[in-house]
């Protein structure tokens, strides 16, 4: 890779998350990168003070040498914001970042290493934790390997412990603007169509569940949205197709009864305070 790019991109897109998004730029200016890393902050035009907390560590950024840019402006939605910082970026390596998560301490130099090591693989995804509202630690996941089985019957990737290139995200496009709620989880399944994903053996991000978060609050809609992008991938009549209604009714069944993780991560973390 030439020495005067850097060799990562990270795109957050952020709107009206002020109370997190100062957790999620620590956590970036802590993986201690420096000019490896470019790092775009898509904003749309939040009105809770996301600005003042941005500009707040720019000089952060500047001393690390990181190359960042915040770009406040309207846009059409997540996806569409995502899109416009890679469209931009540098990095040969690209990914994003939830103005409300957070990546792991070393997280982007494991990924780093690892397409290094792994110069054919042209997509990974390591381990990531389920962390409650307040940043507490629920659940640990640590995939041991890759399985497009397993991904075509329900969505396994934990998004922002997901890295691929830039040359991969050039033959699929970019994220569909049309999807709201597993937008993710399609990019995934045509990187799938290209090649087998590599495992990174370490956790790398922390991905925050609460009652407000988009996923959370439409938690149905997006088991919707899921099965019916998998069911593109399989065959009408197949044992693939089963397998994904199996999963989709099973997800409806426990969210229908408040059994889902986000119920039970709220509950935990209502627990939390109360103690």
């Amino acid at each position: 890779m030439p020495s005067d790019r850097p060799q990562l991109t990270v795109v957050t897109p952020t709107f009206n998350q002020a109370r997190f998004i100062g957790e999620t730029l620590r956590s970036v200016l802590d993986q201690q990168l420096g000019p490896r890393l470019e790092y775009i902050i898509q904003d749309a035009e939040s009105s809770d003070g996301t600005e003042r907390i941005v500009q707040s560590w720019a000089p952060e950024f500047e001393r690390q040498g990181v190359r960042w840019r915040y770009v406040r402006e309207k846009d059409r939605g997540q996806s569409d914001a995502i899109n416009r910082g890679w469209a931009v970026a540098q990095g040969e390596i690209l990914a994003y970042l939830n103005s409300d998560d957070r990546y792991a301490p070393g997280a982007l130099s494991a990924a780093l290493q690892f397409f290094e090591t792994h110069p054919d693989t042209r997509w990974a995804y390591g381990g990531w934790r389920l962390i409650t509202e307040s940043g507490a630690v629920y659940r640990s996941i640590q995939p041991e390997r890759y399985r497009r089985s397993a991904l075509l019957n329900y969505c396994n990737i934990g998004q922002p412990a997901c890295f691929f290139r830039r040359t991969l995200l050039a033959e699929v496009g970019p994220l569909r603007e049309d999807l709201h709620l597993a937008m993710d989880y399609d990019l995934w399944l045509r990187f799938a169509e290209r090649g087998p994903a590599g495992i990174i053996p370490a956790v790398i991000a922390d991905m925050r569940y609460y009652a407000s978060a988009k996923s959370s609050a439409q938690t149905r809609a997006q088991l919707i949205e899921i099965l019916r992008l998998g069911m593109r991938h399989a065959r009408p009549l197949s044992w693939r197709r089963l397998c994904q209604c199996f999963y989709f009714l099973r997800g409806y069944a426990v969210a229908a009864l408040g059994l889902d993780v986000m119920r039970r991560i709220e509950r935990l973390e209502k627990k939390r305070r109360r103690g």
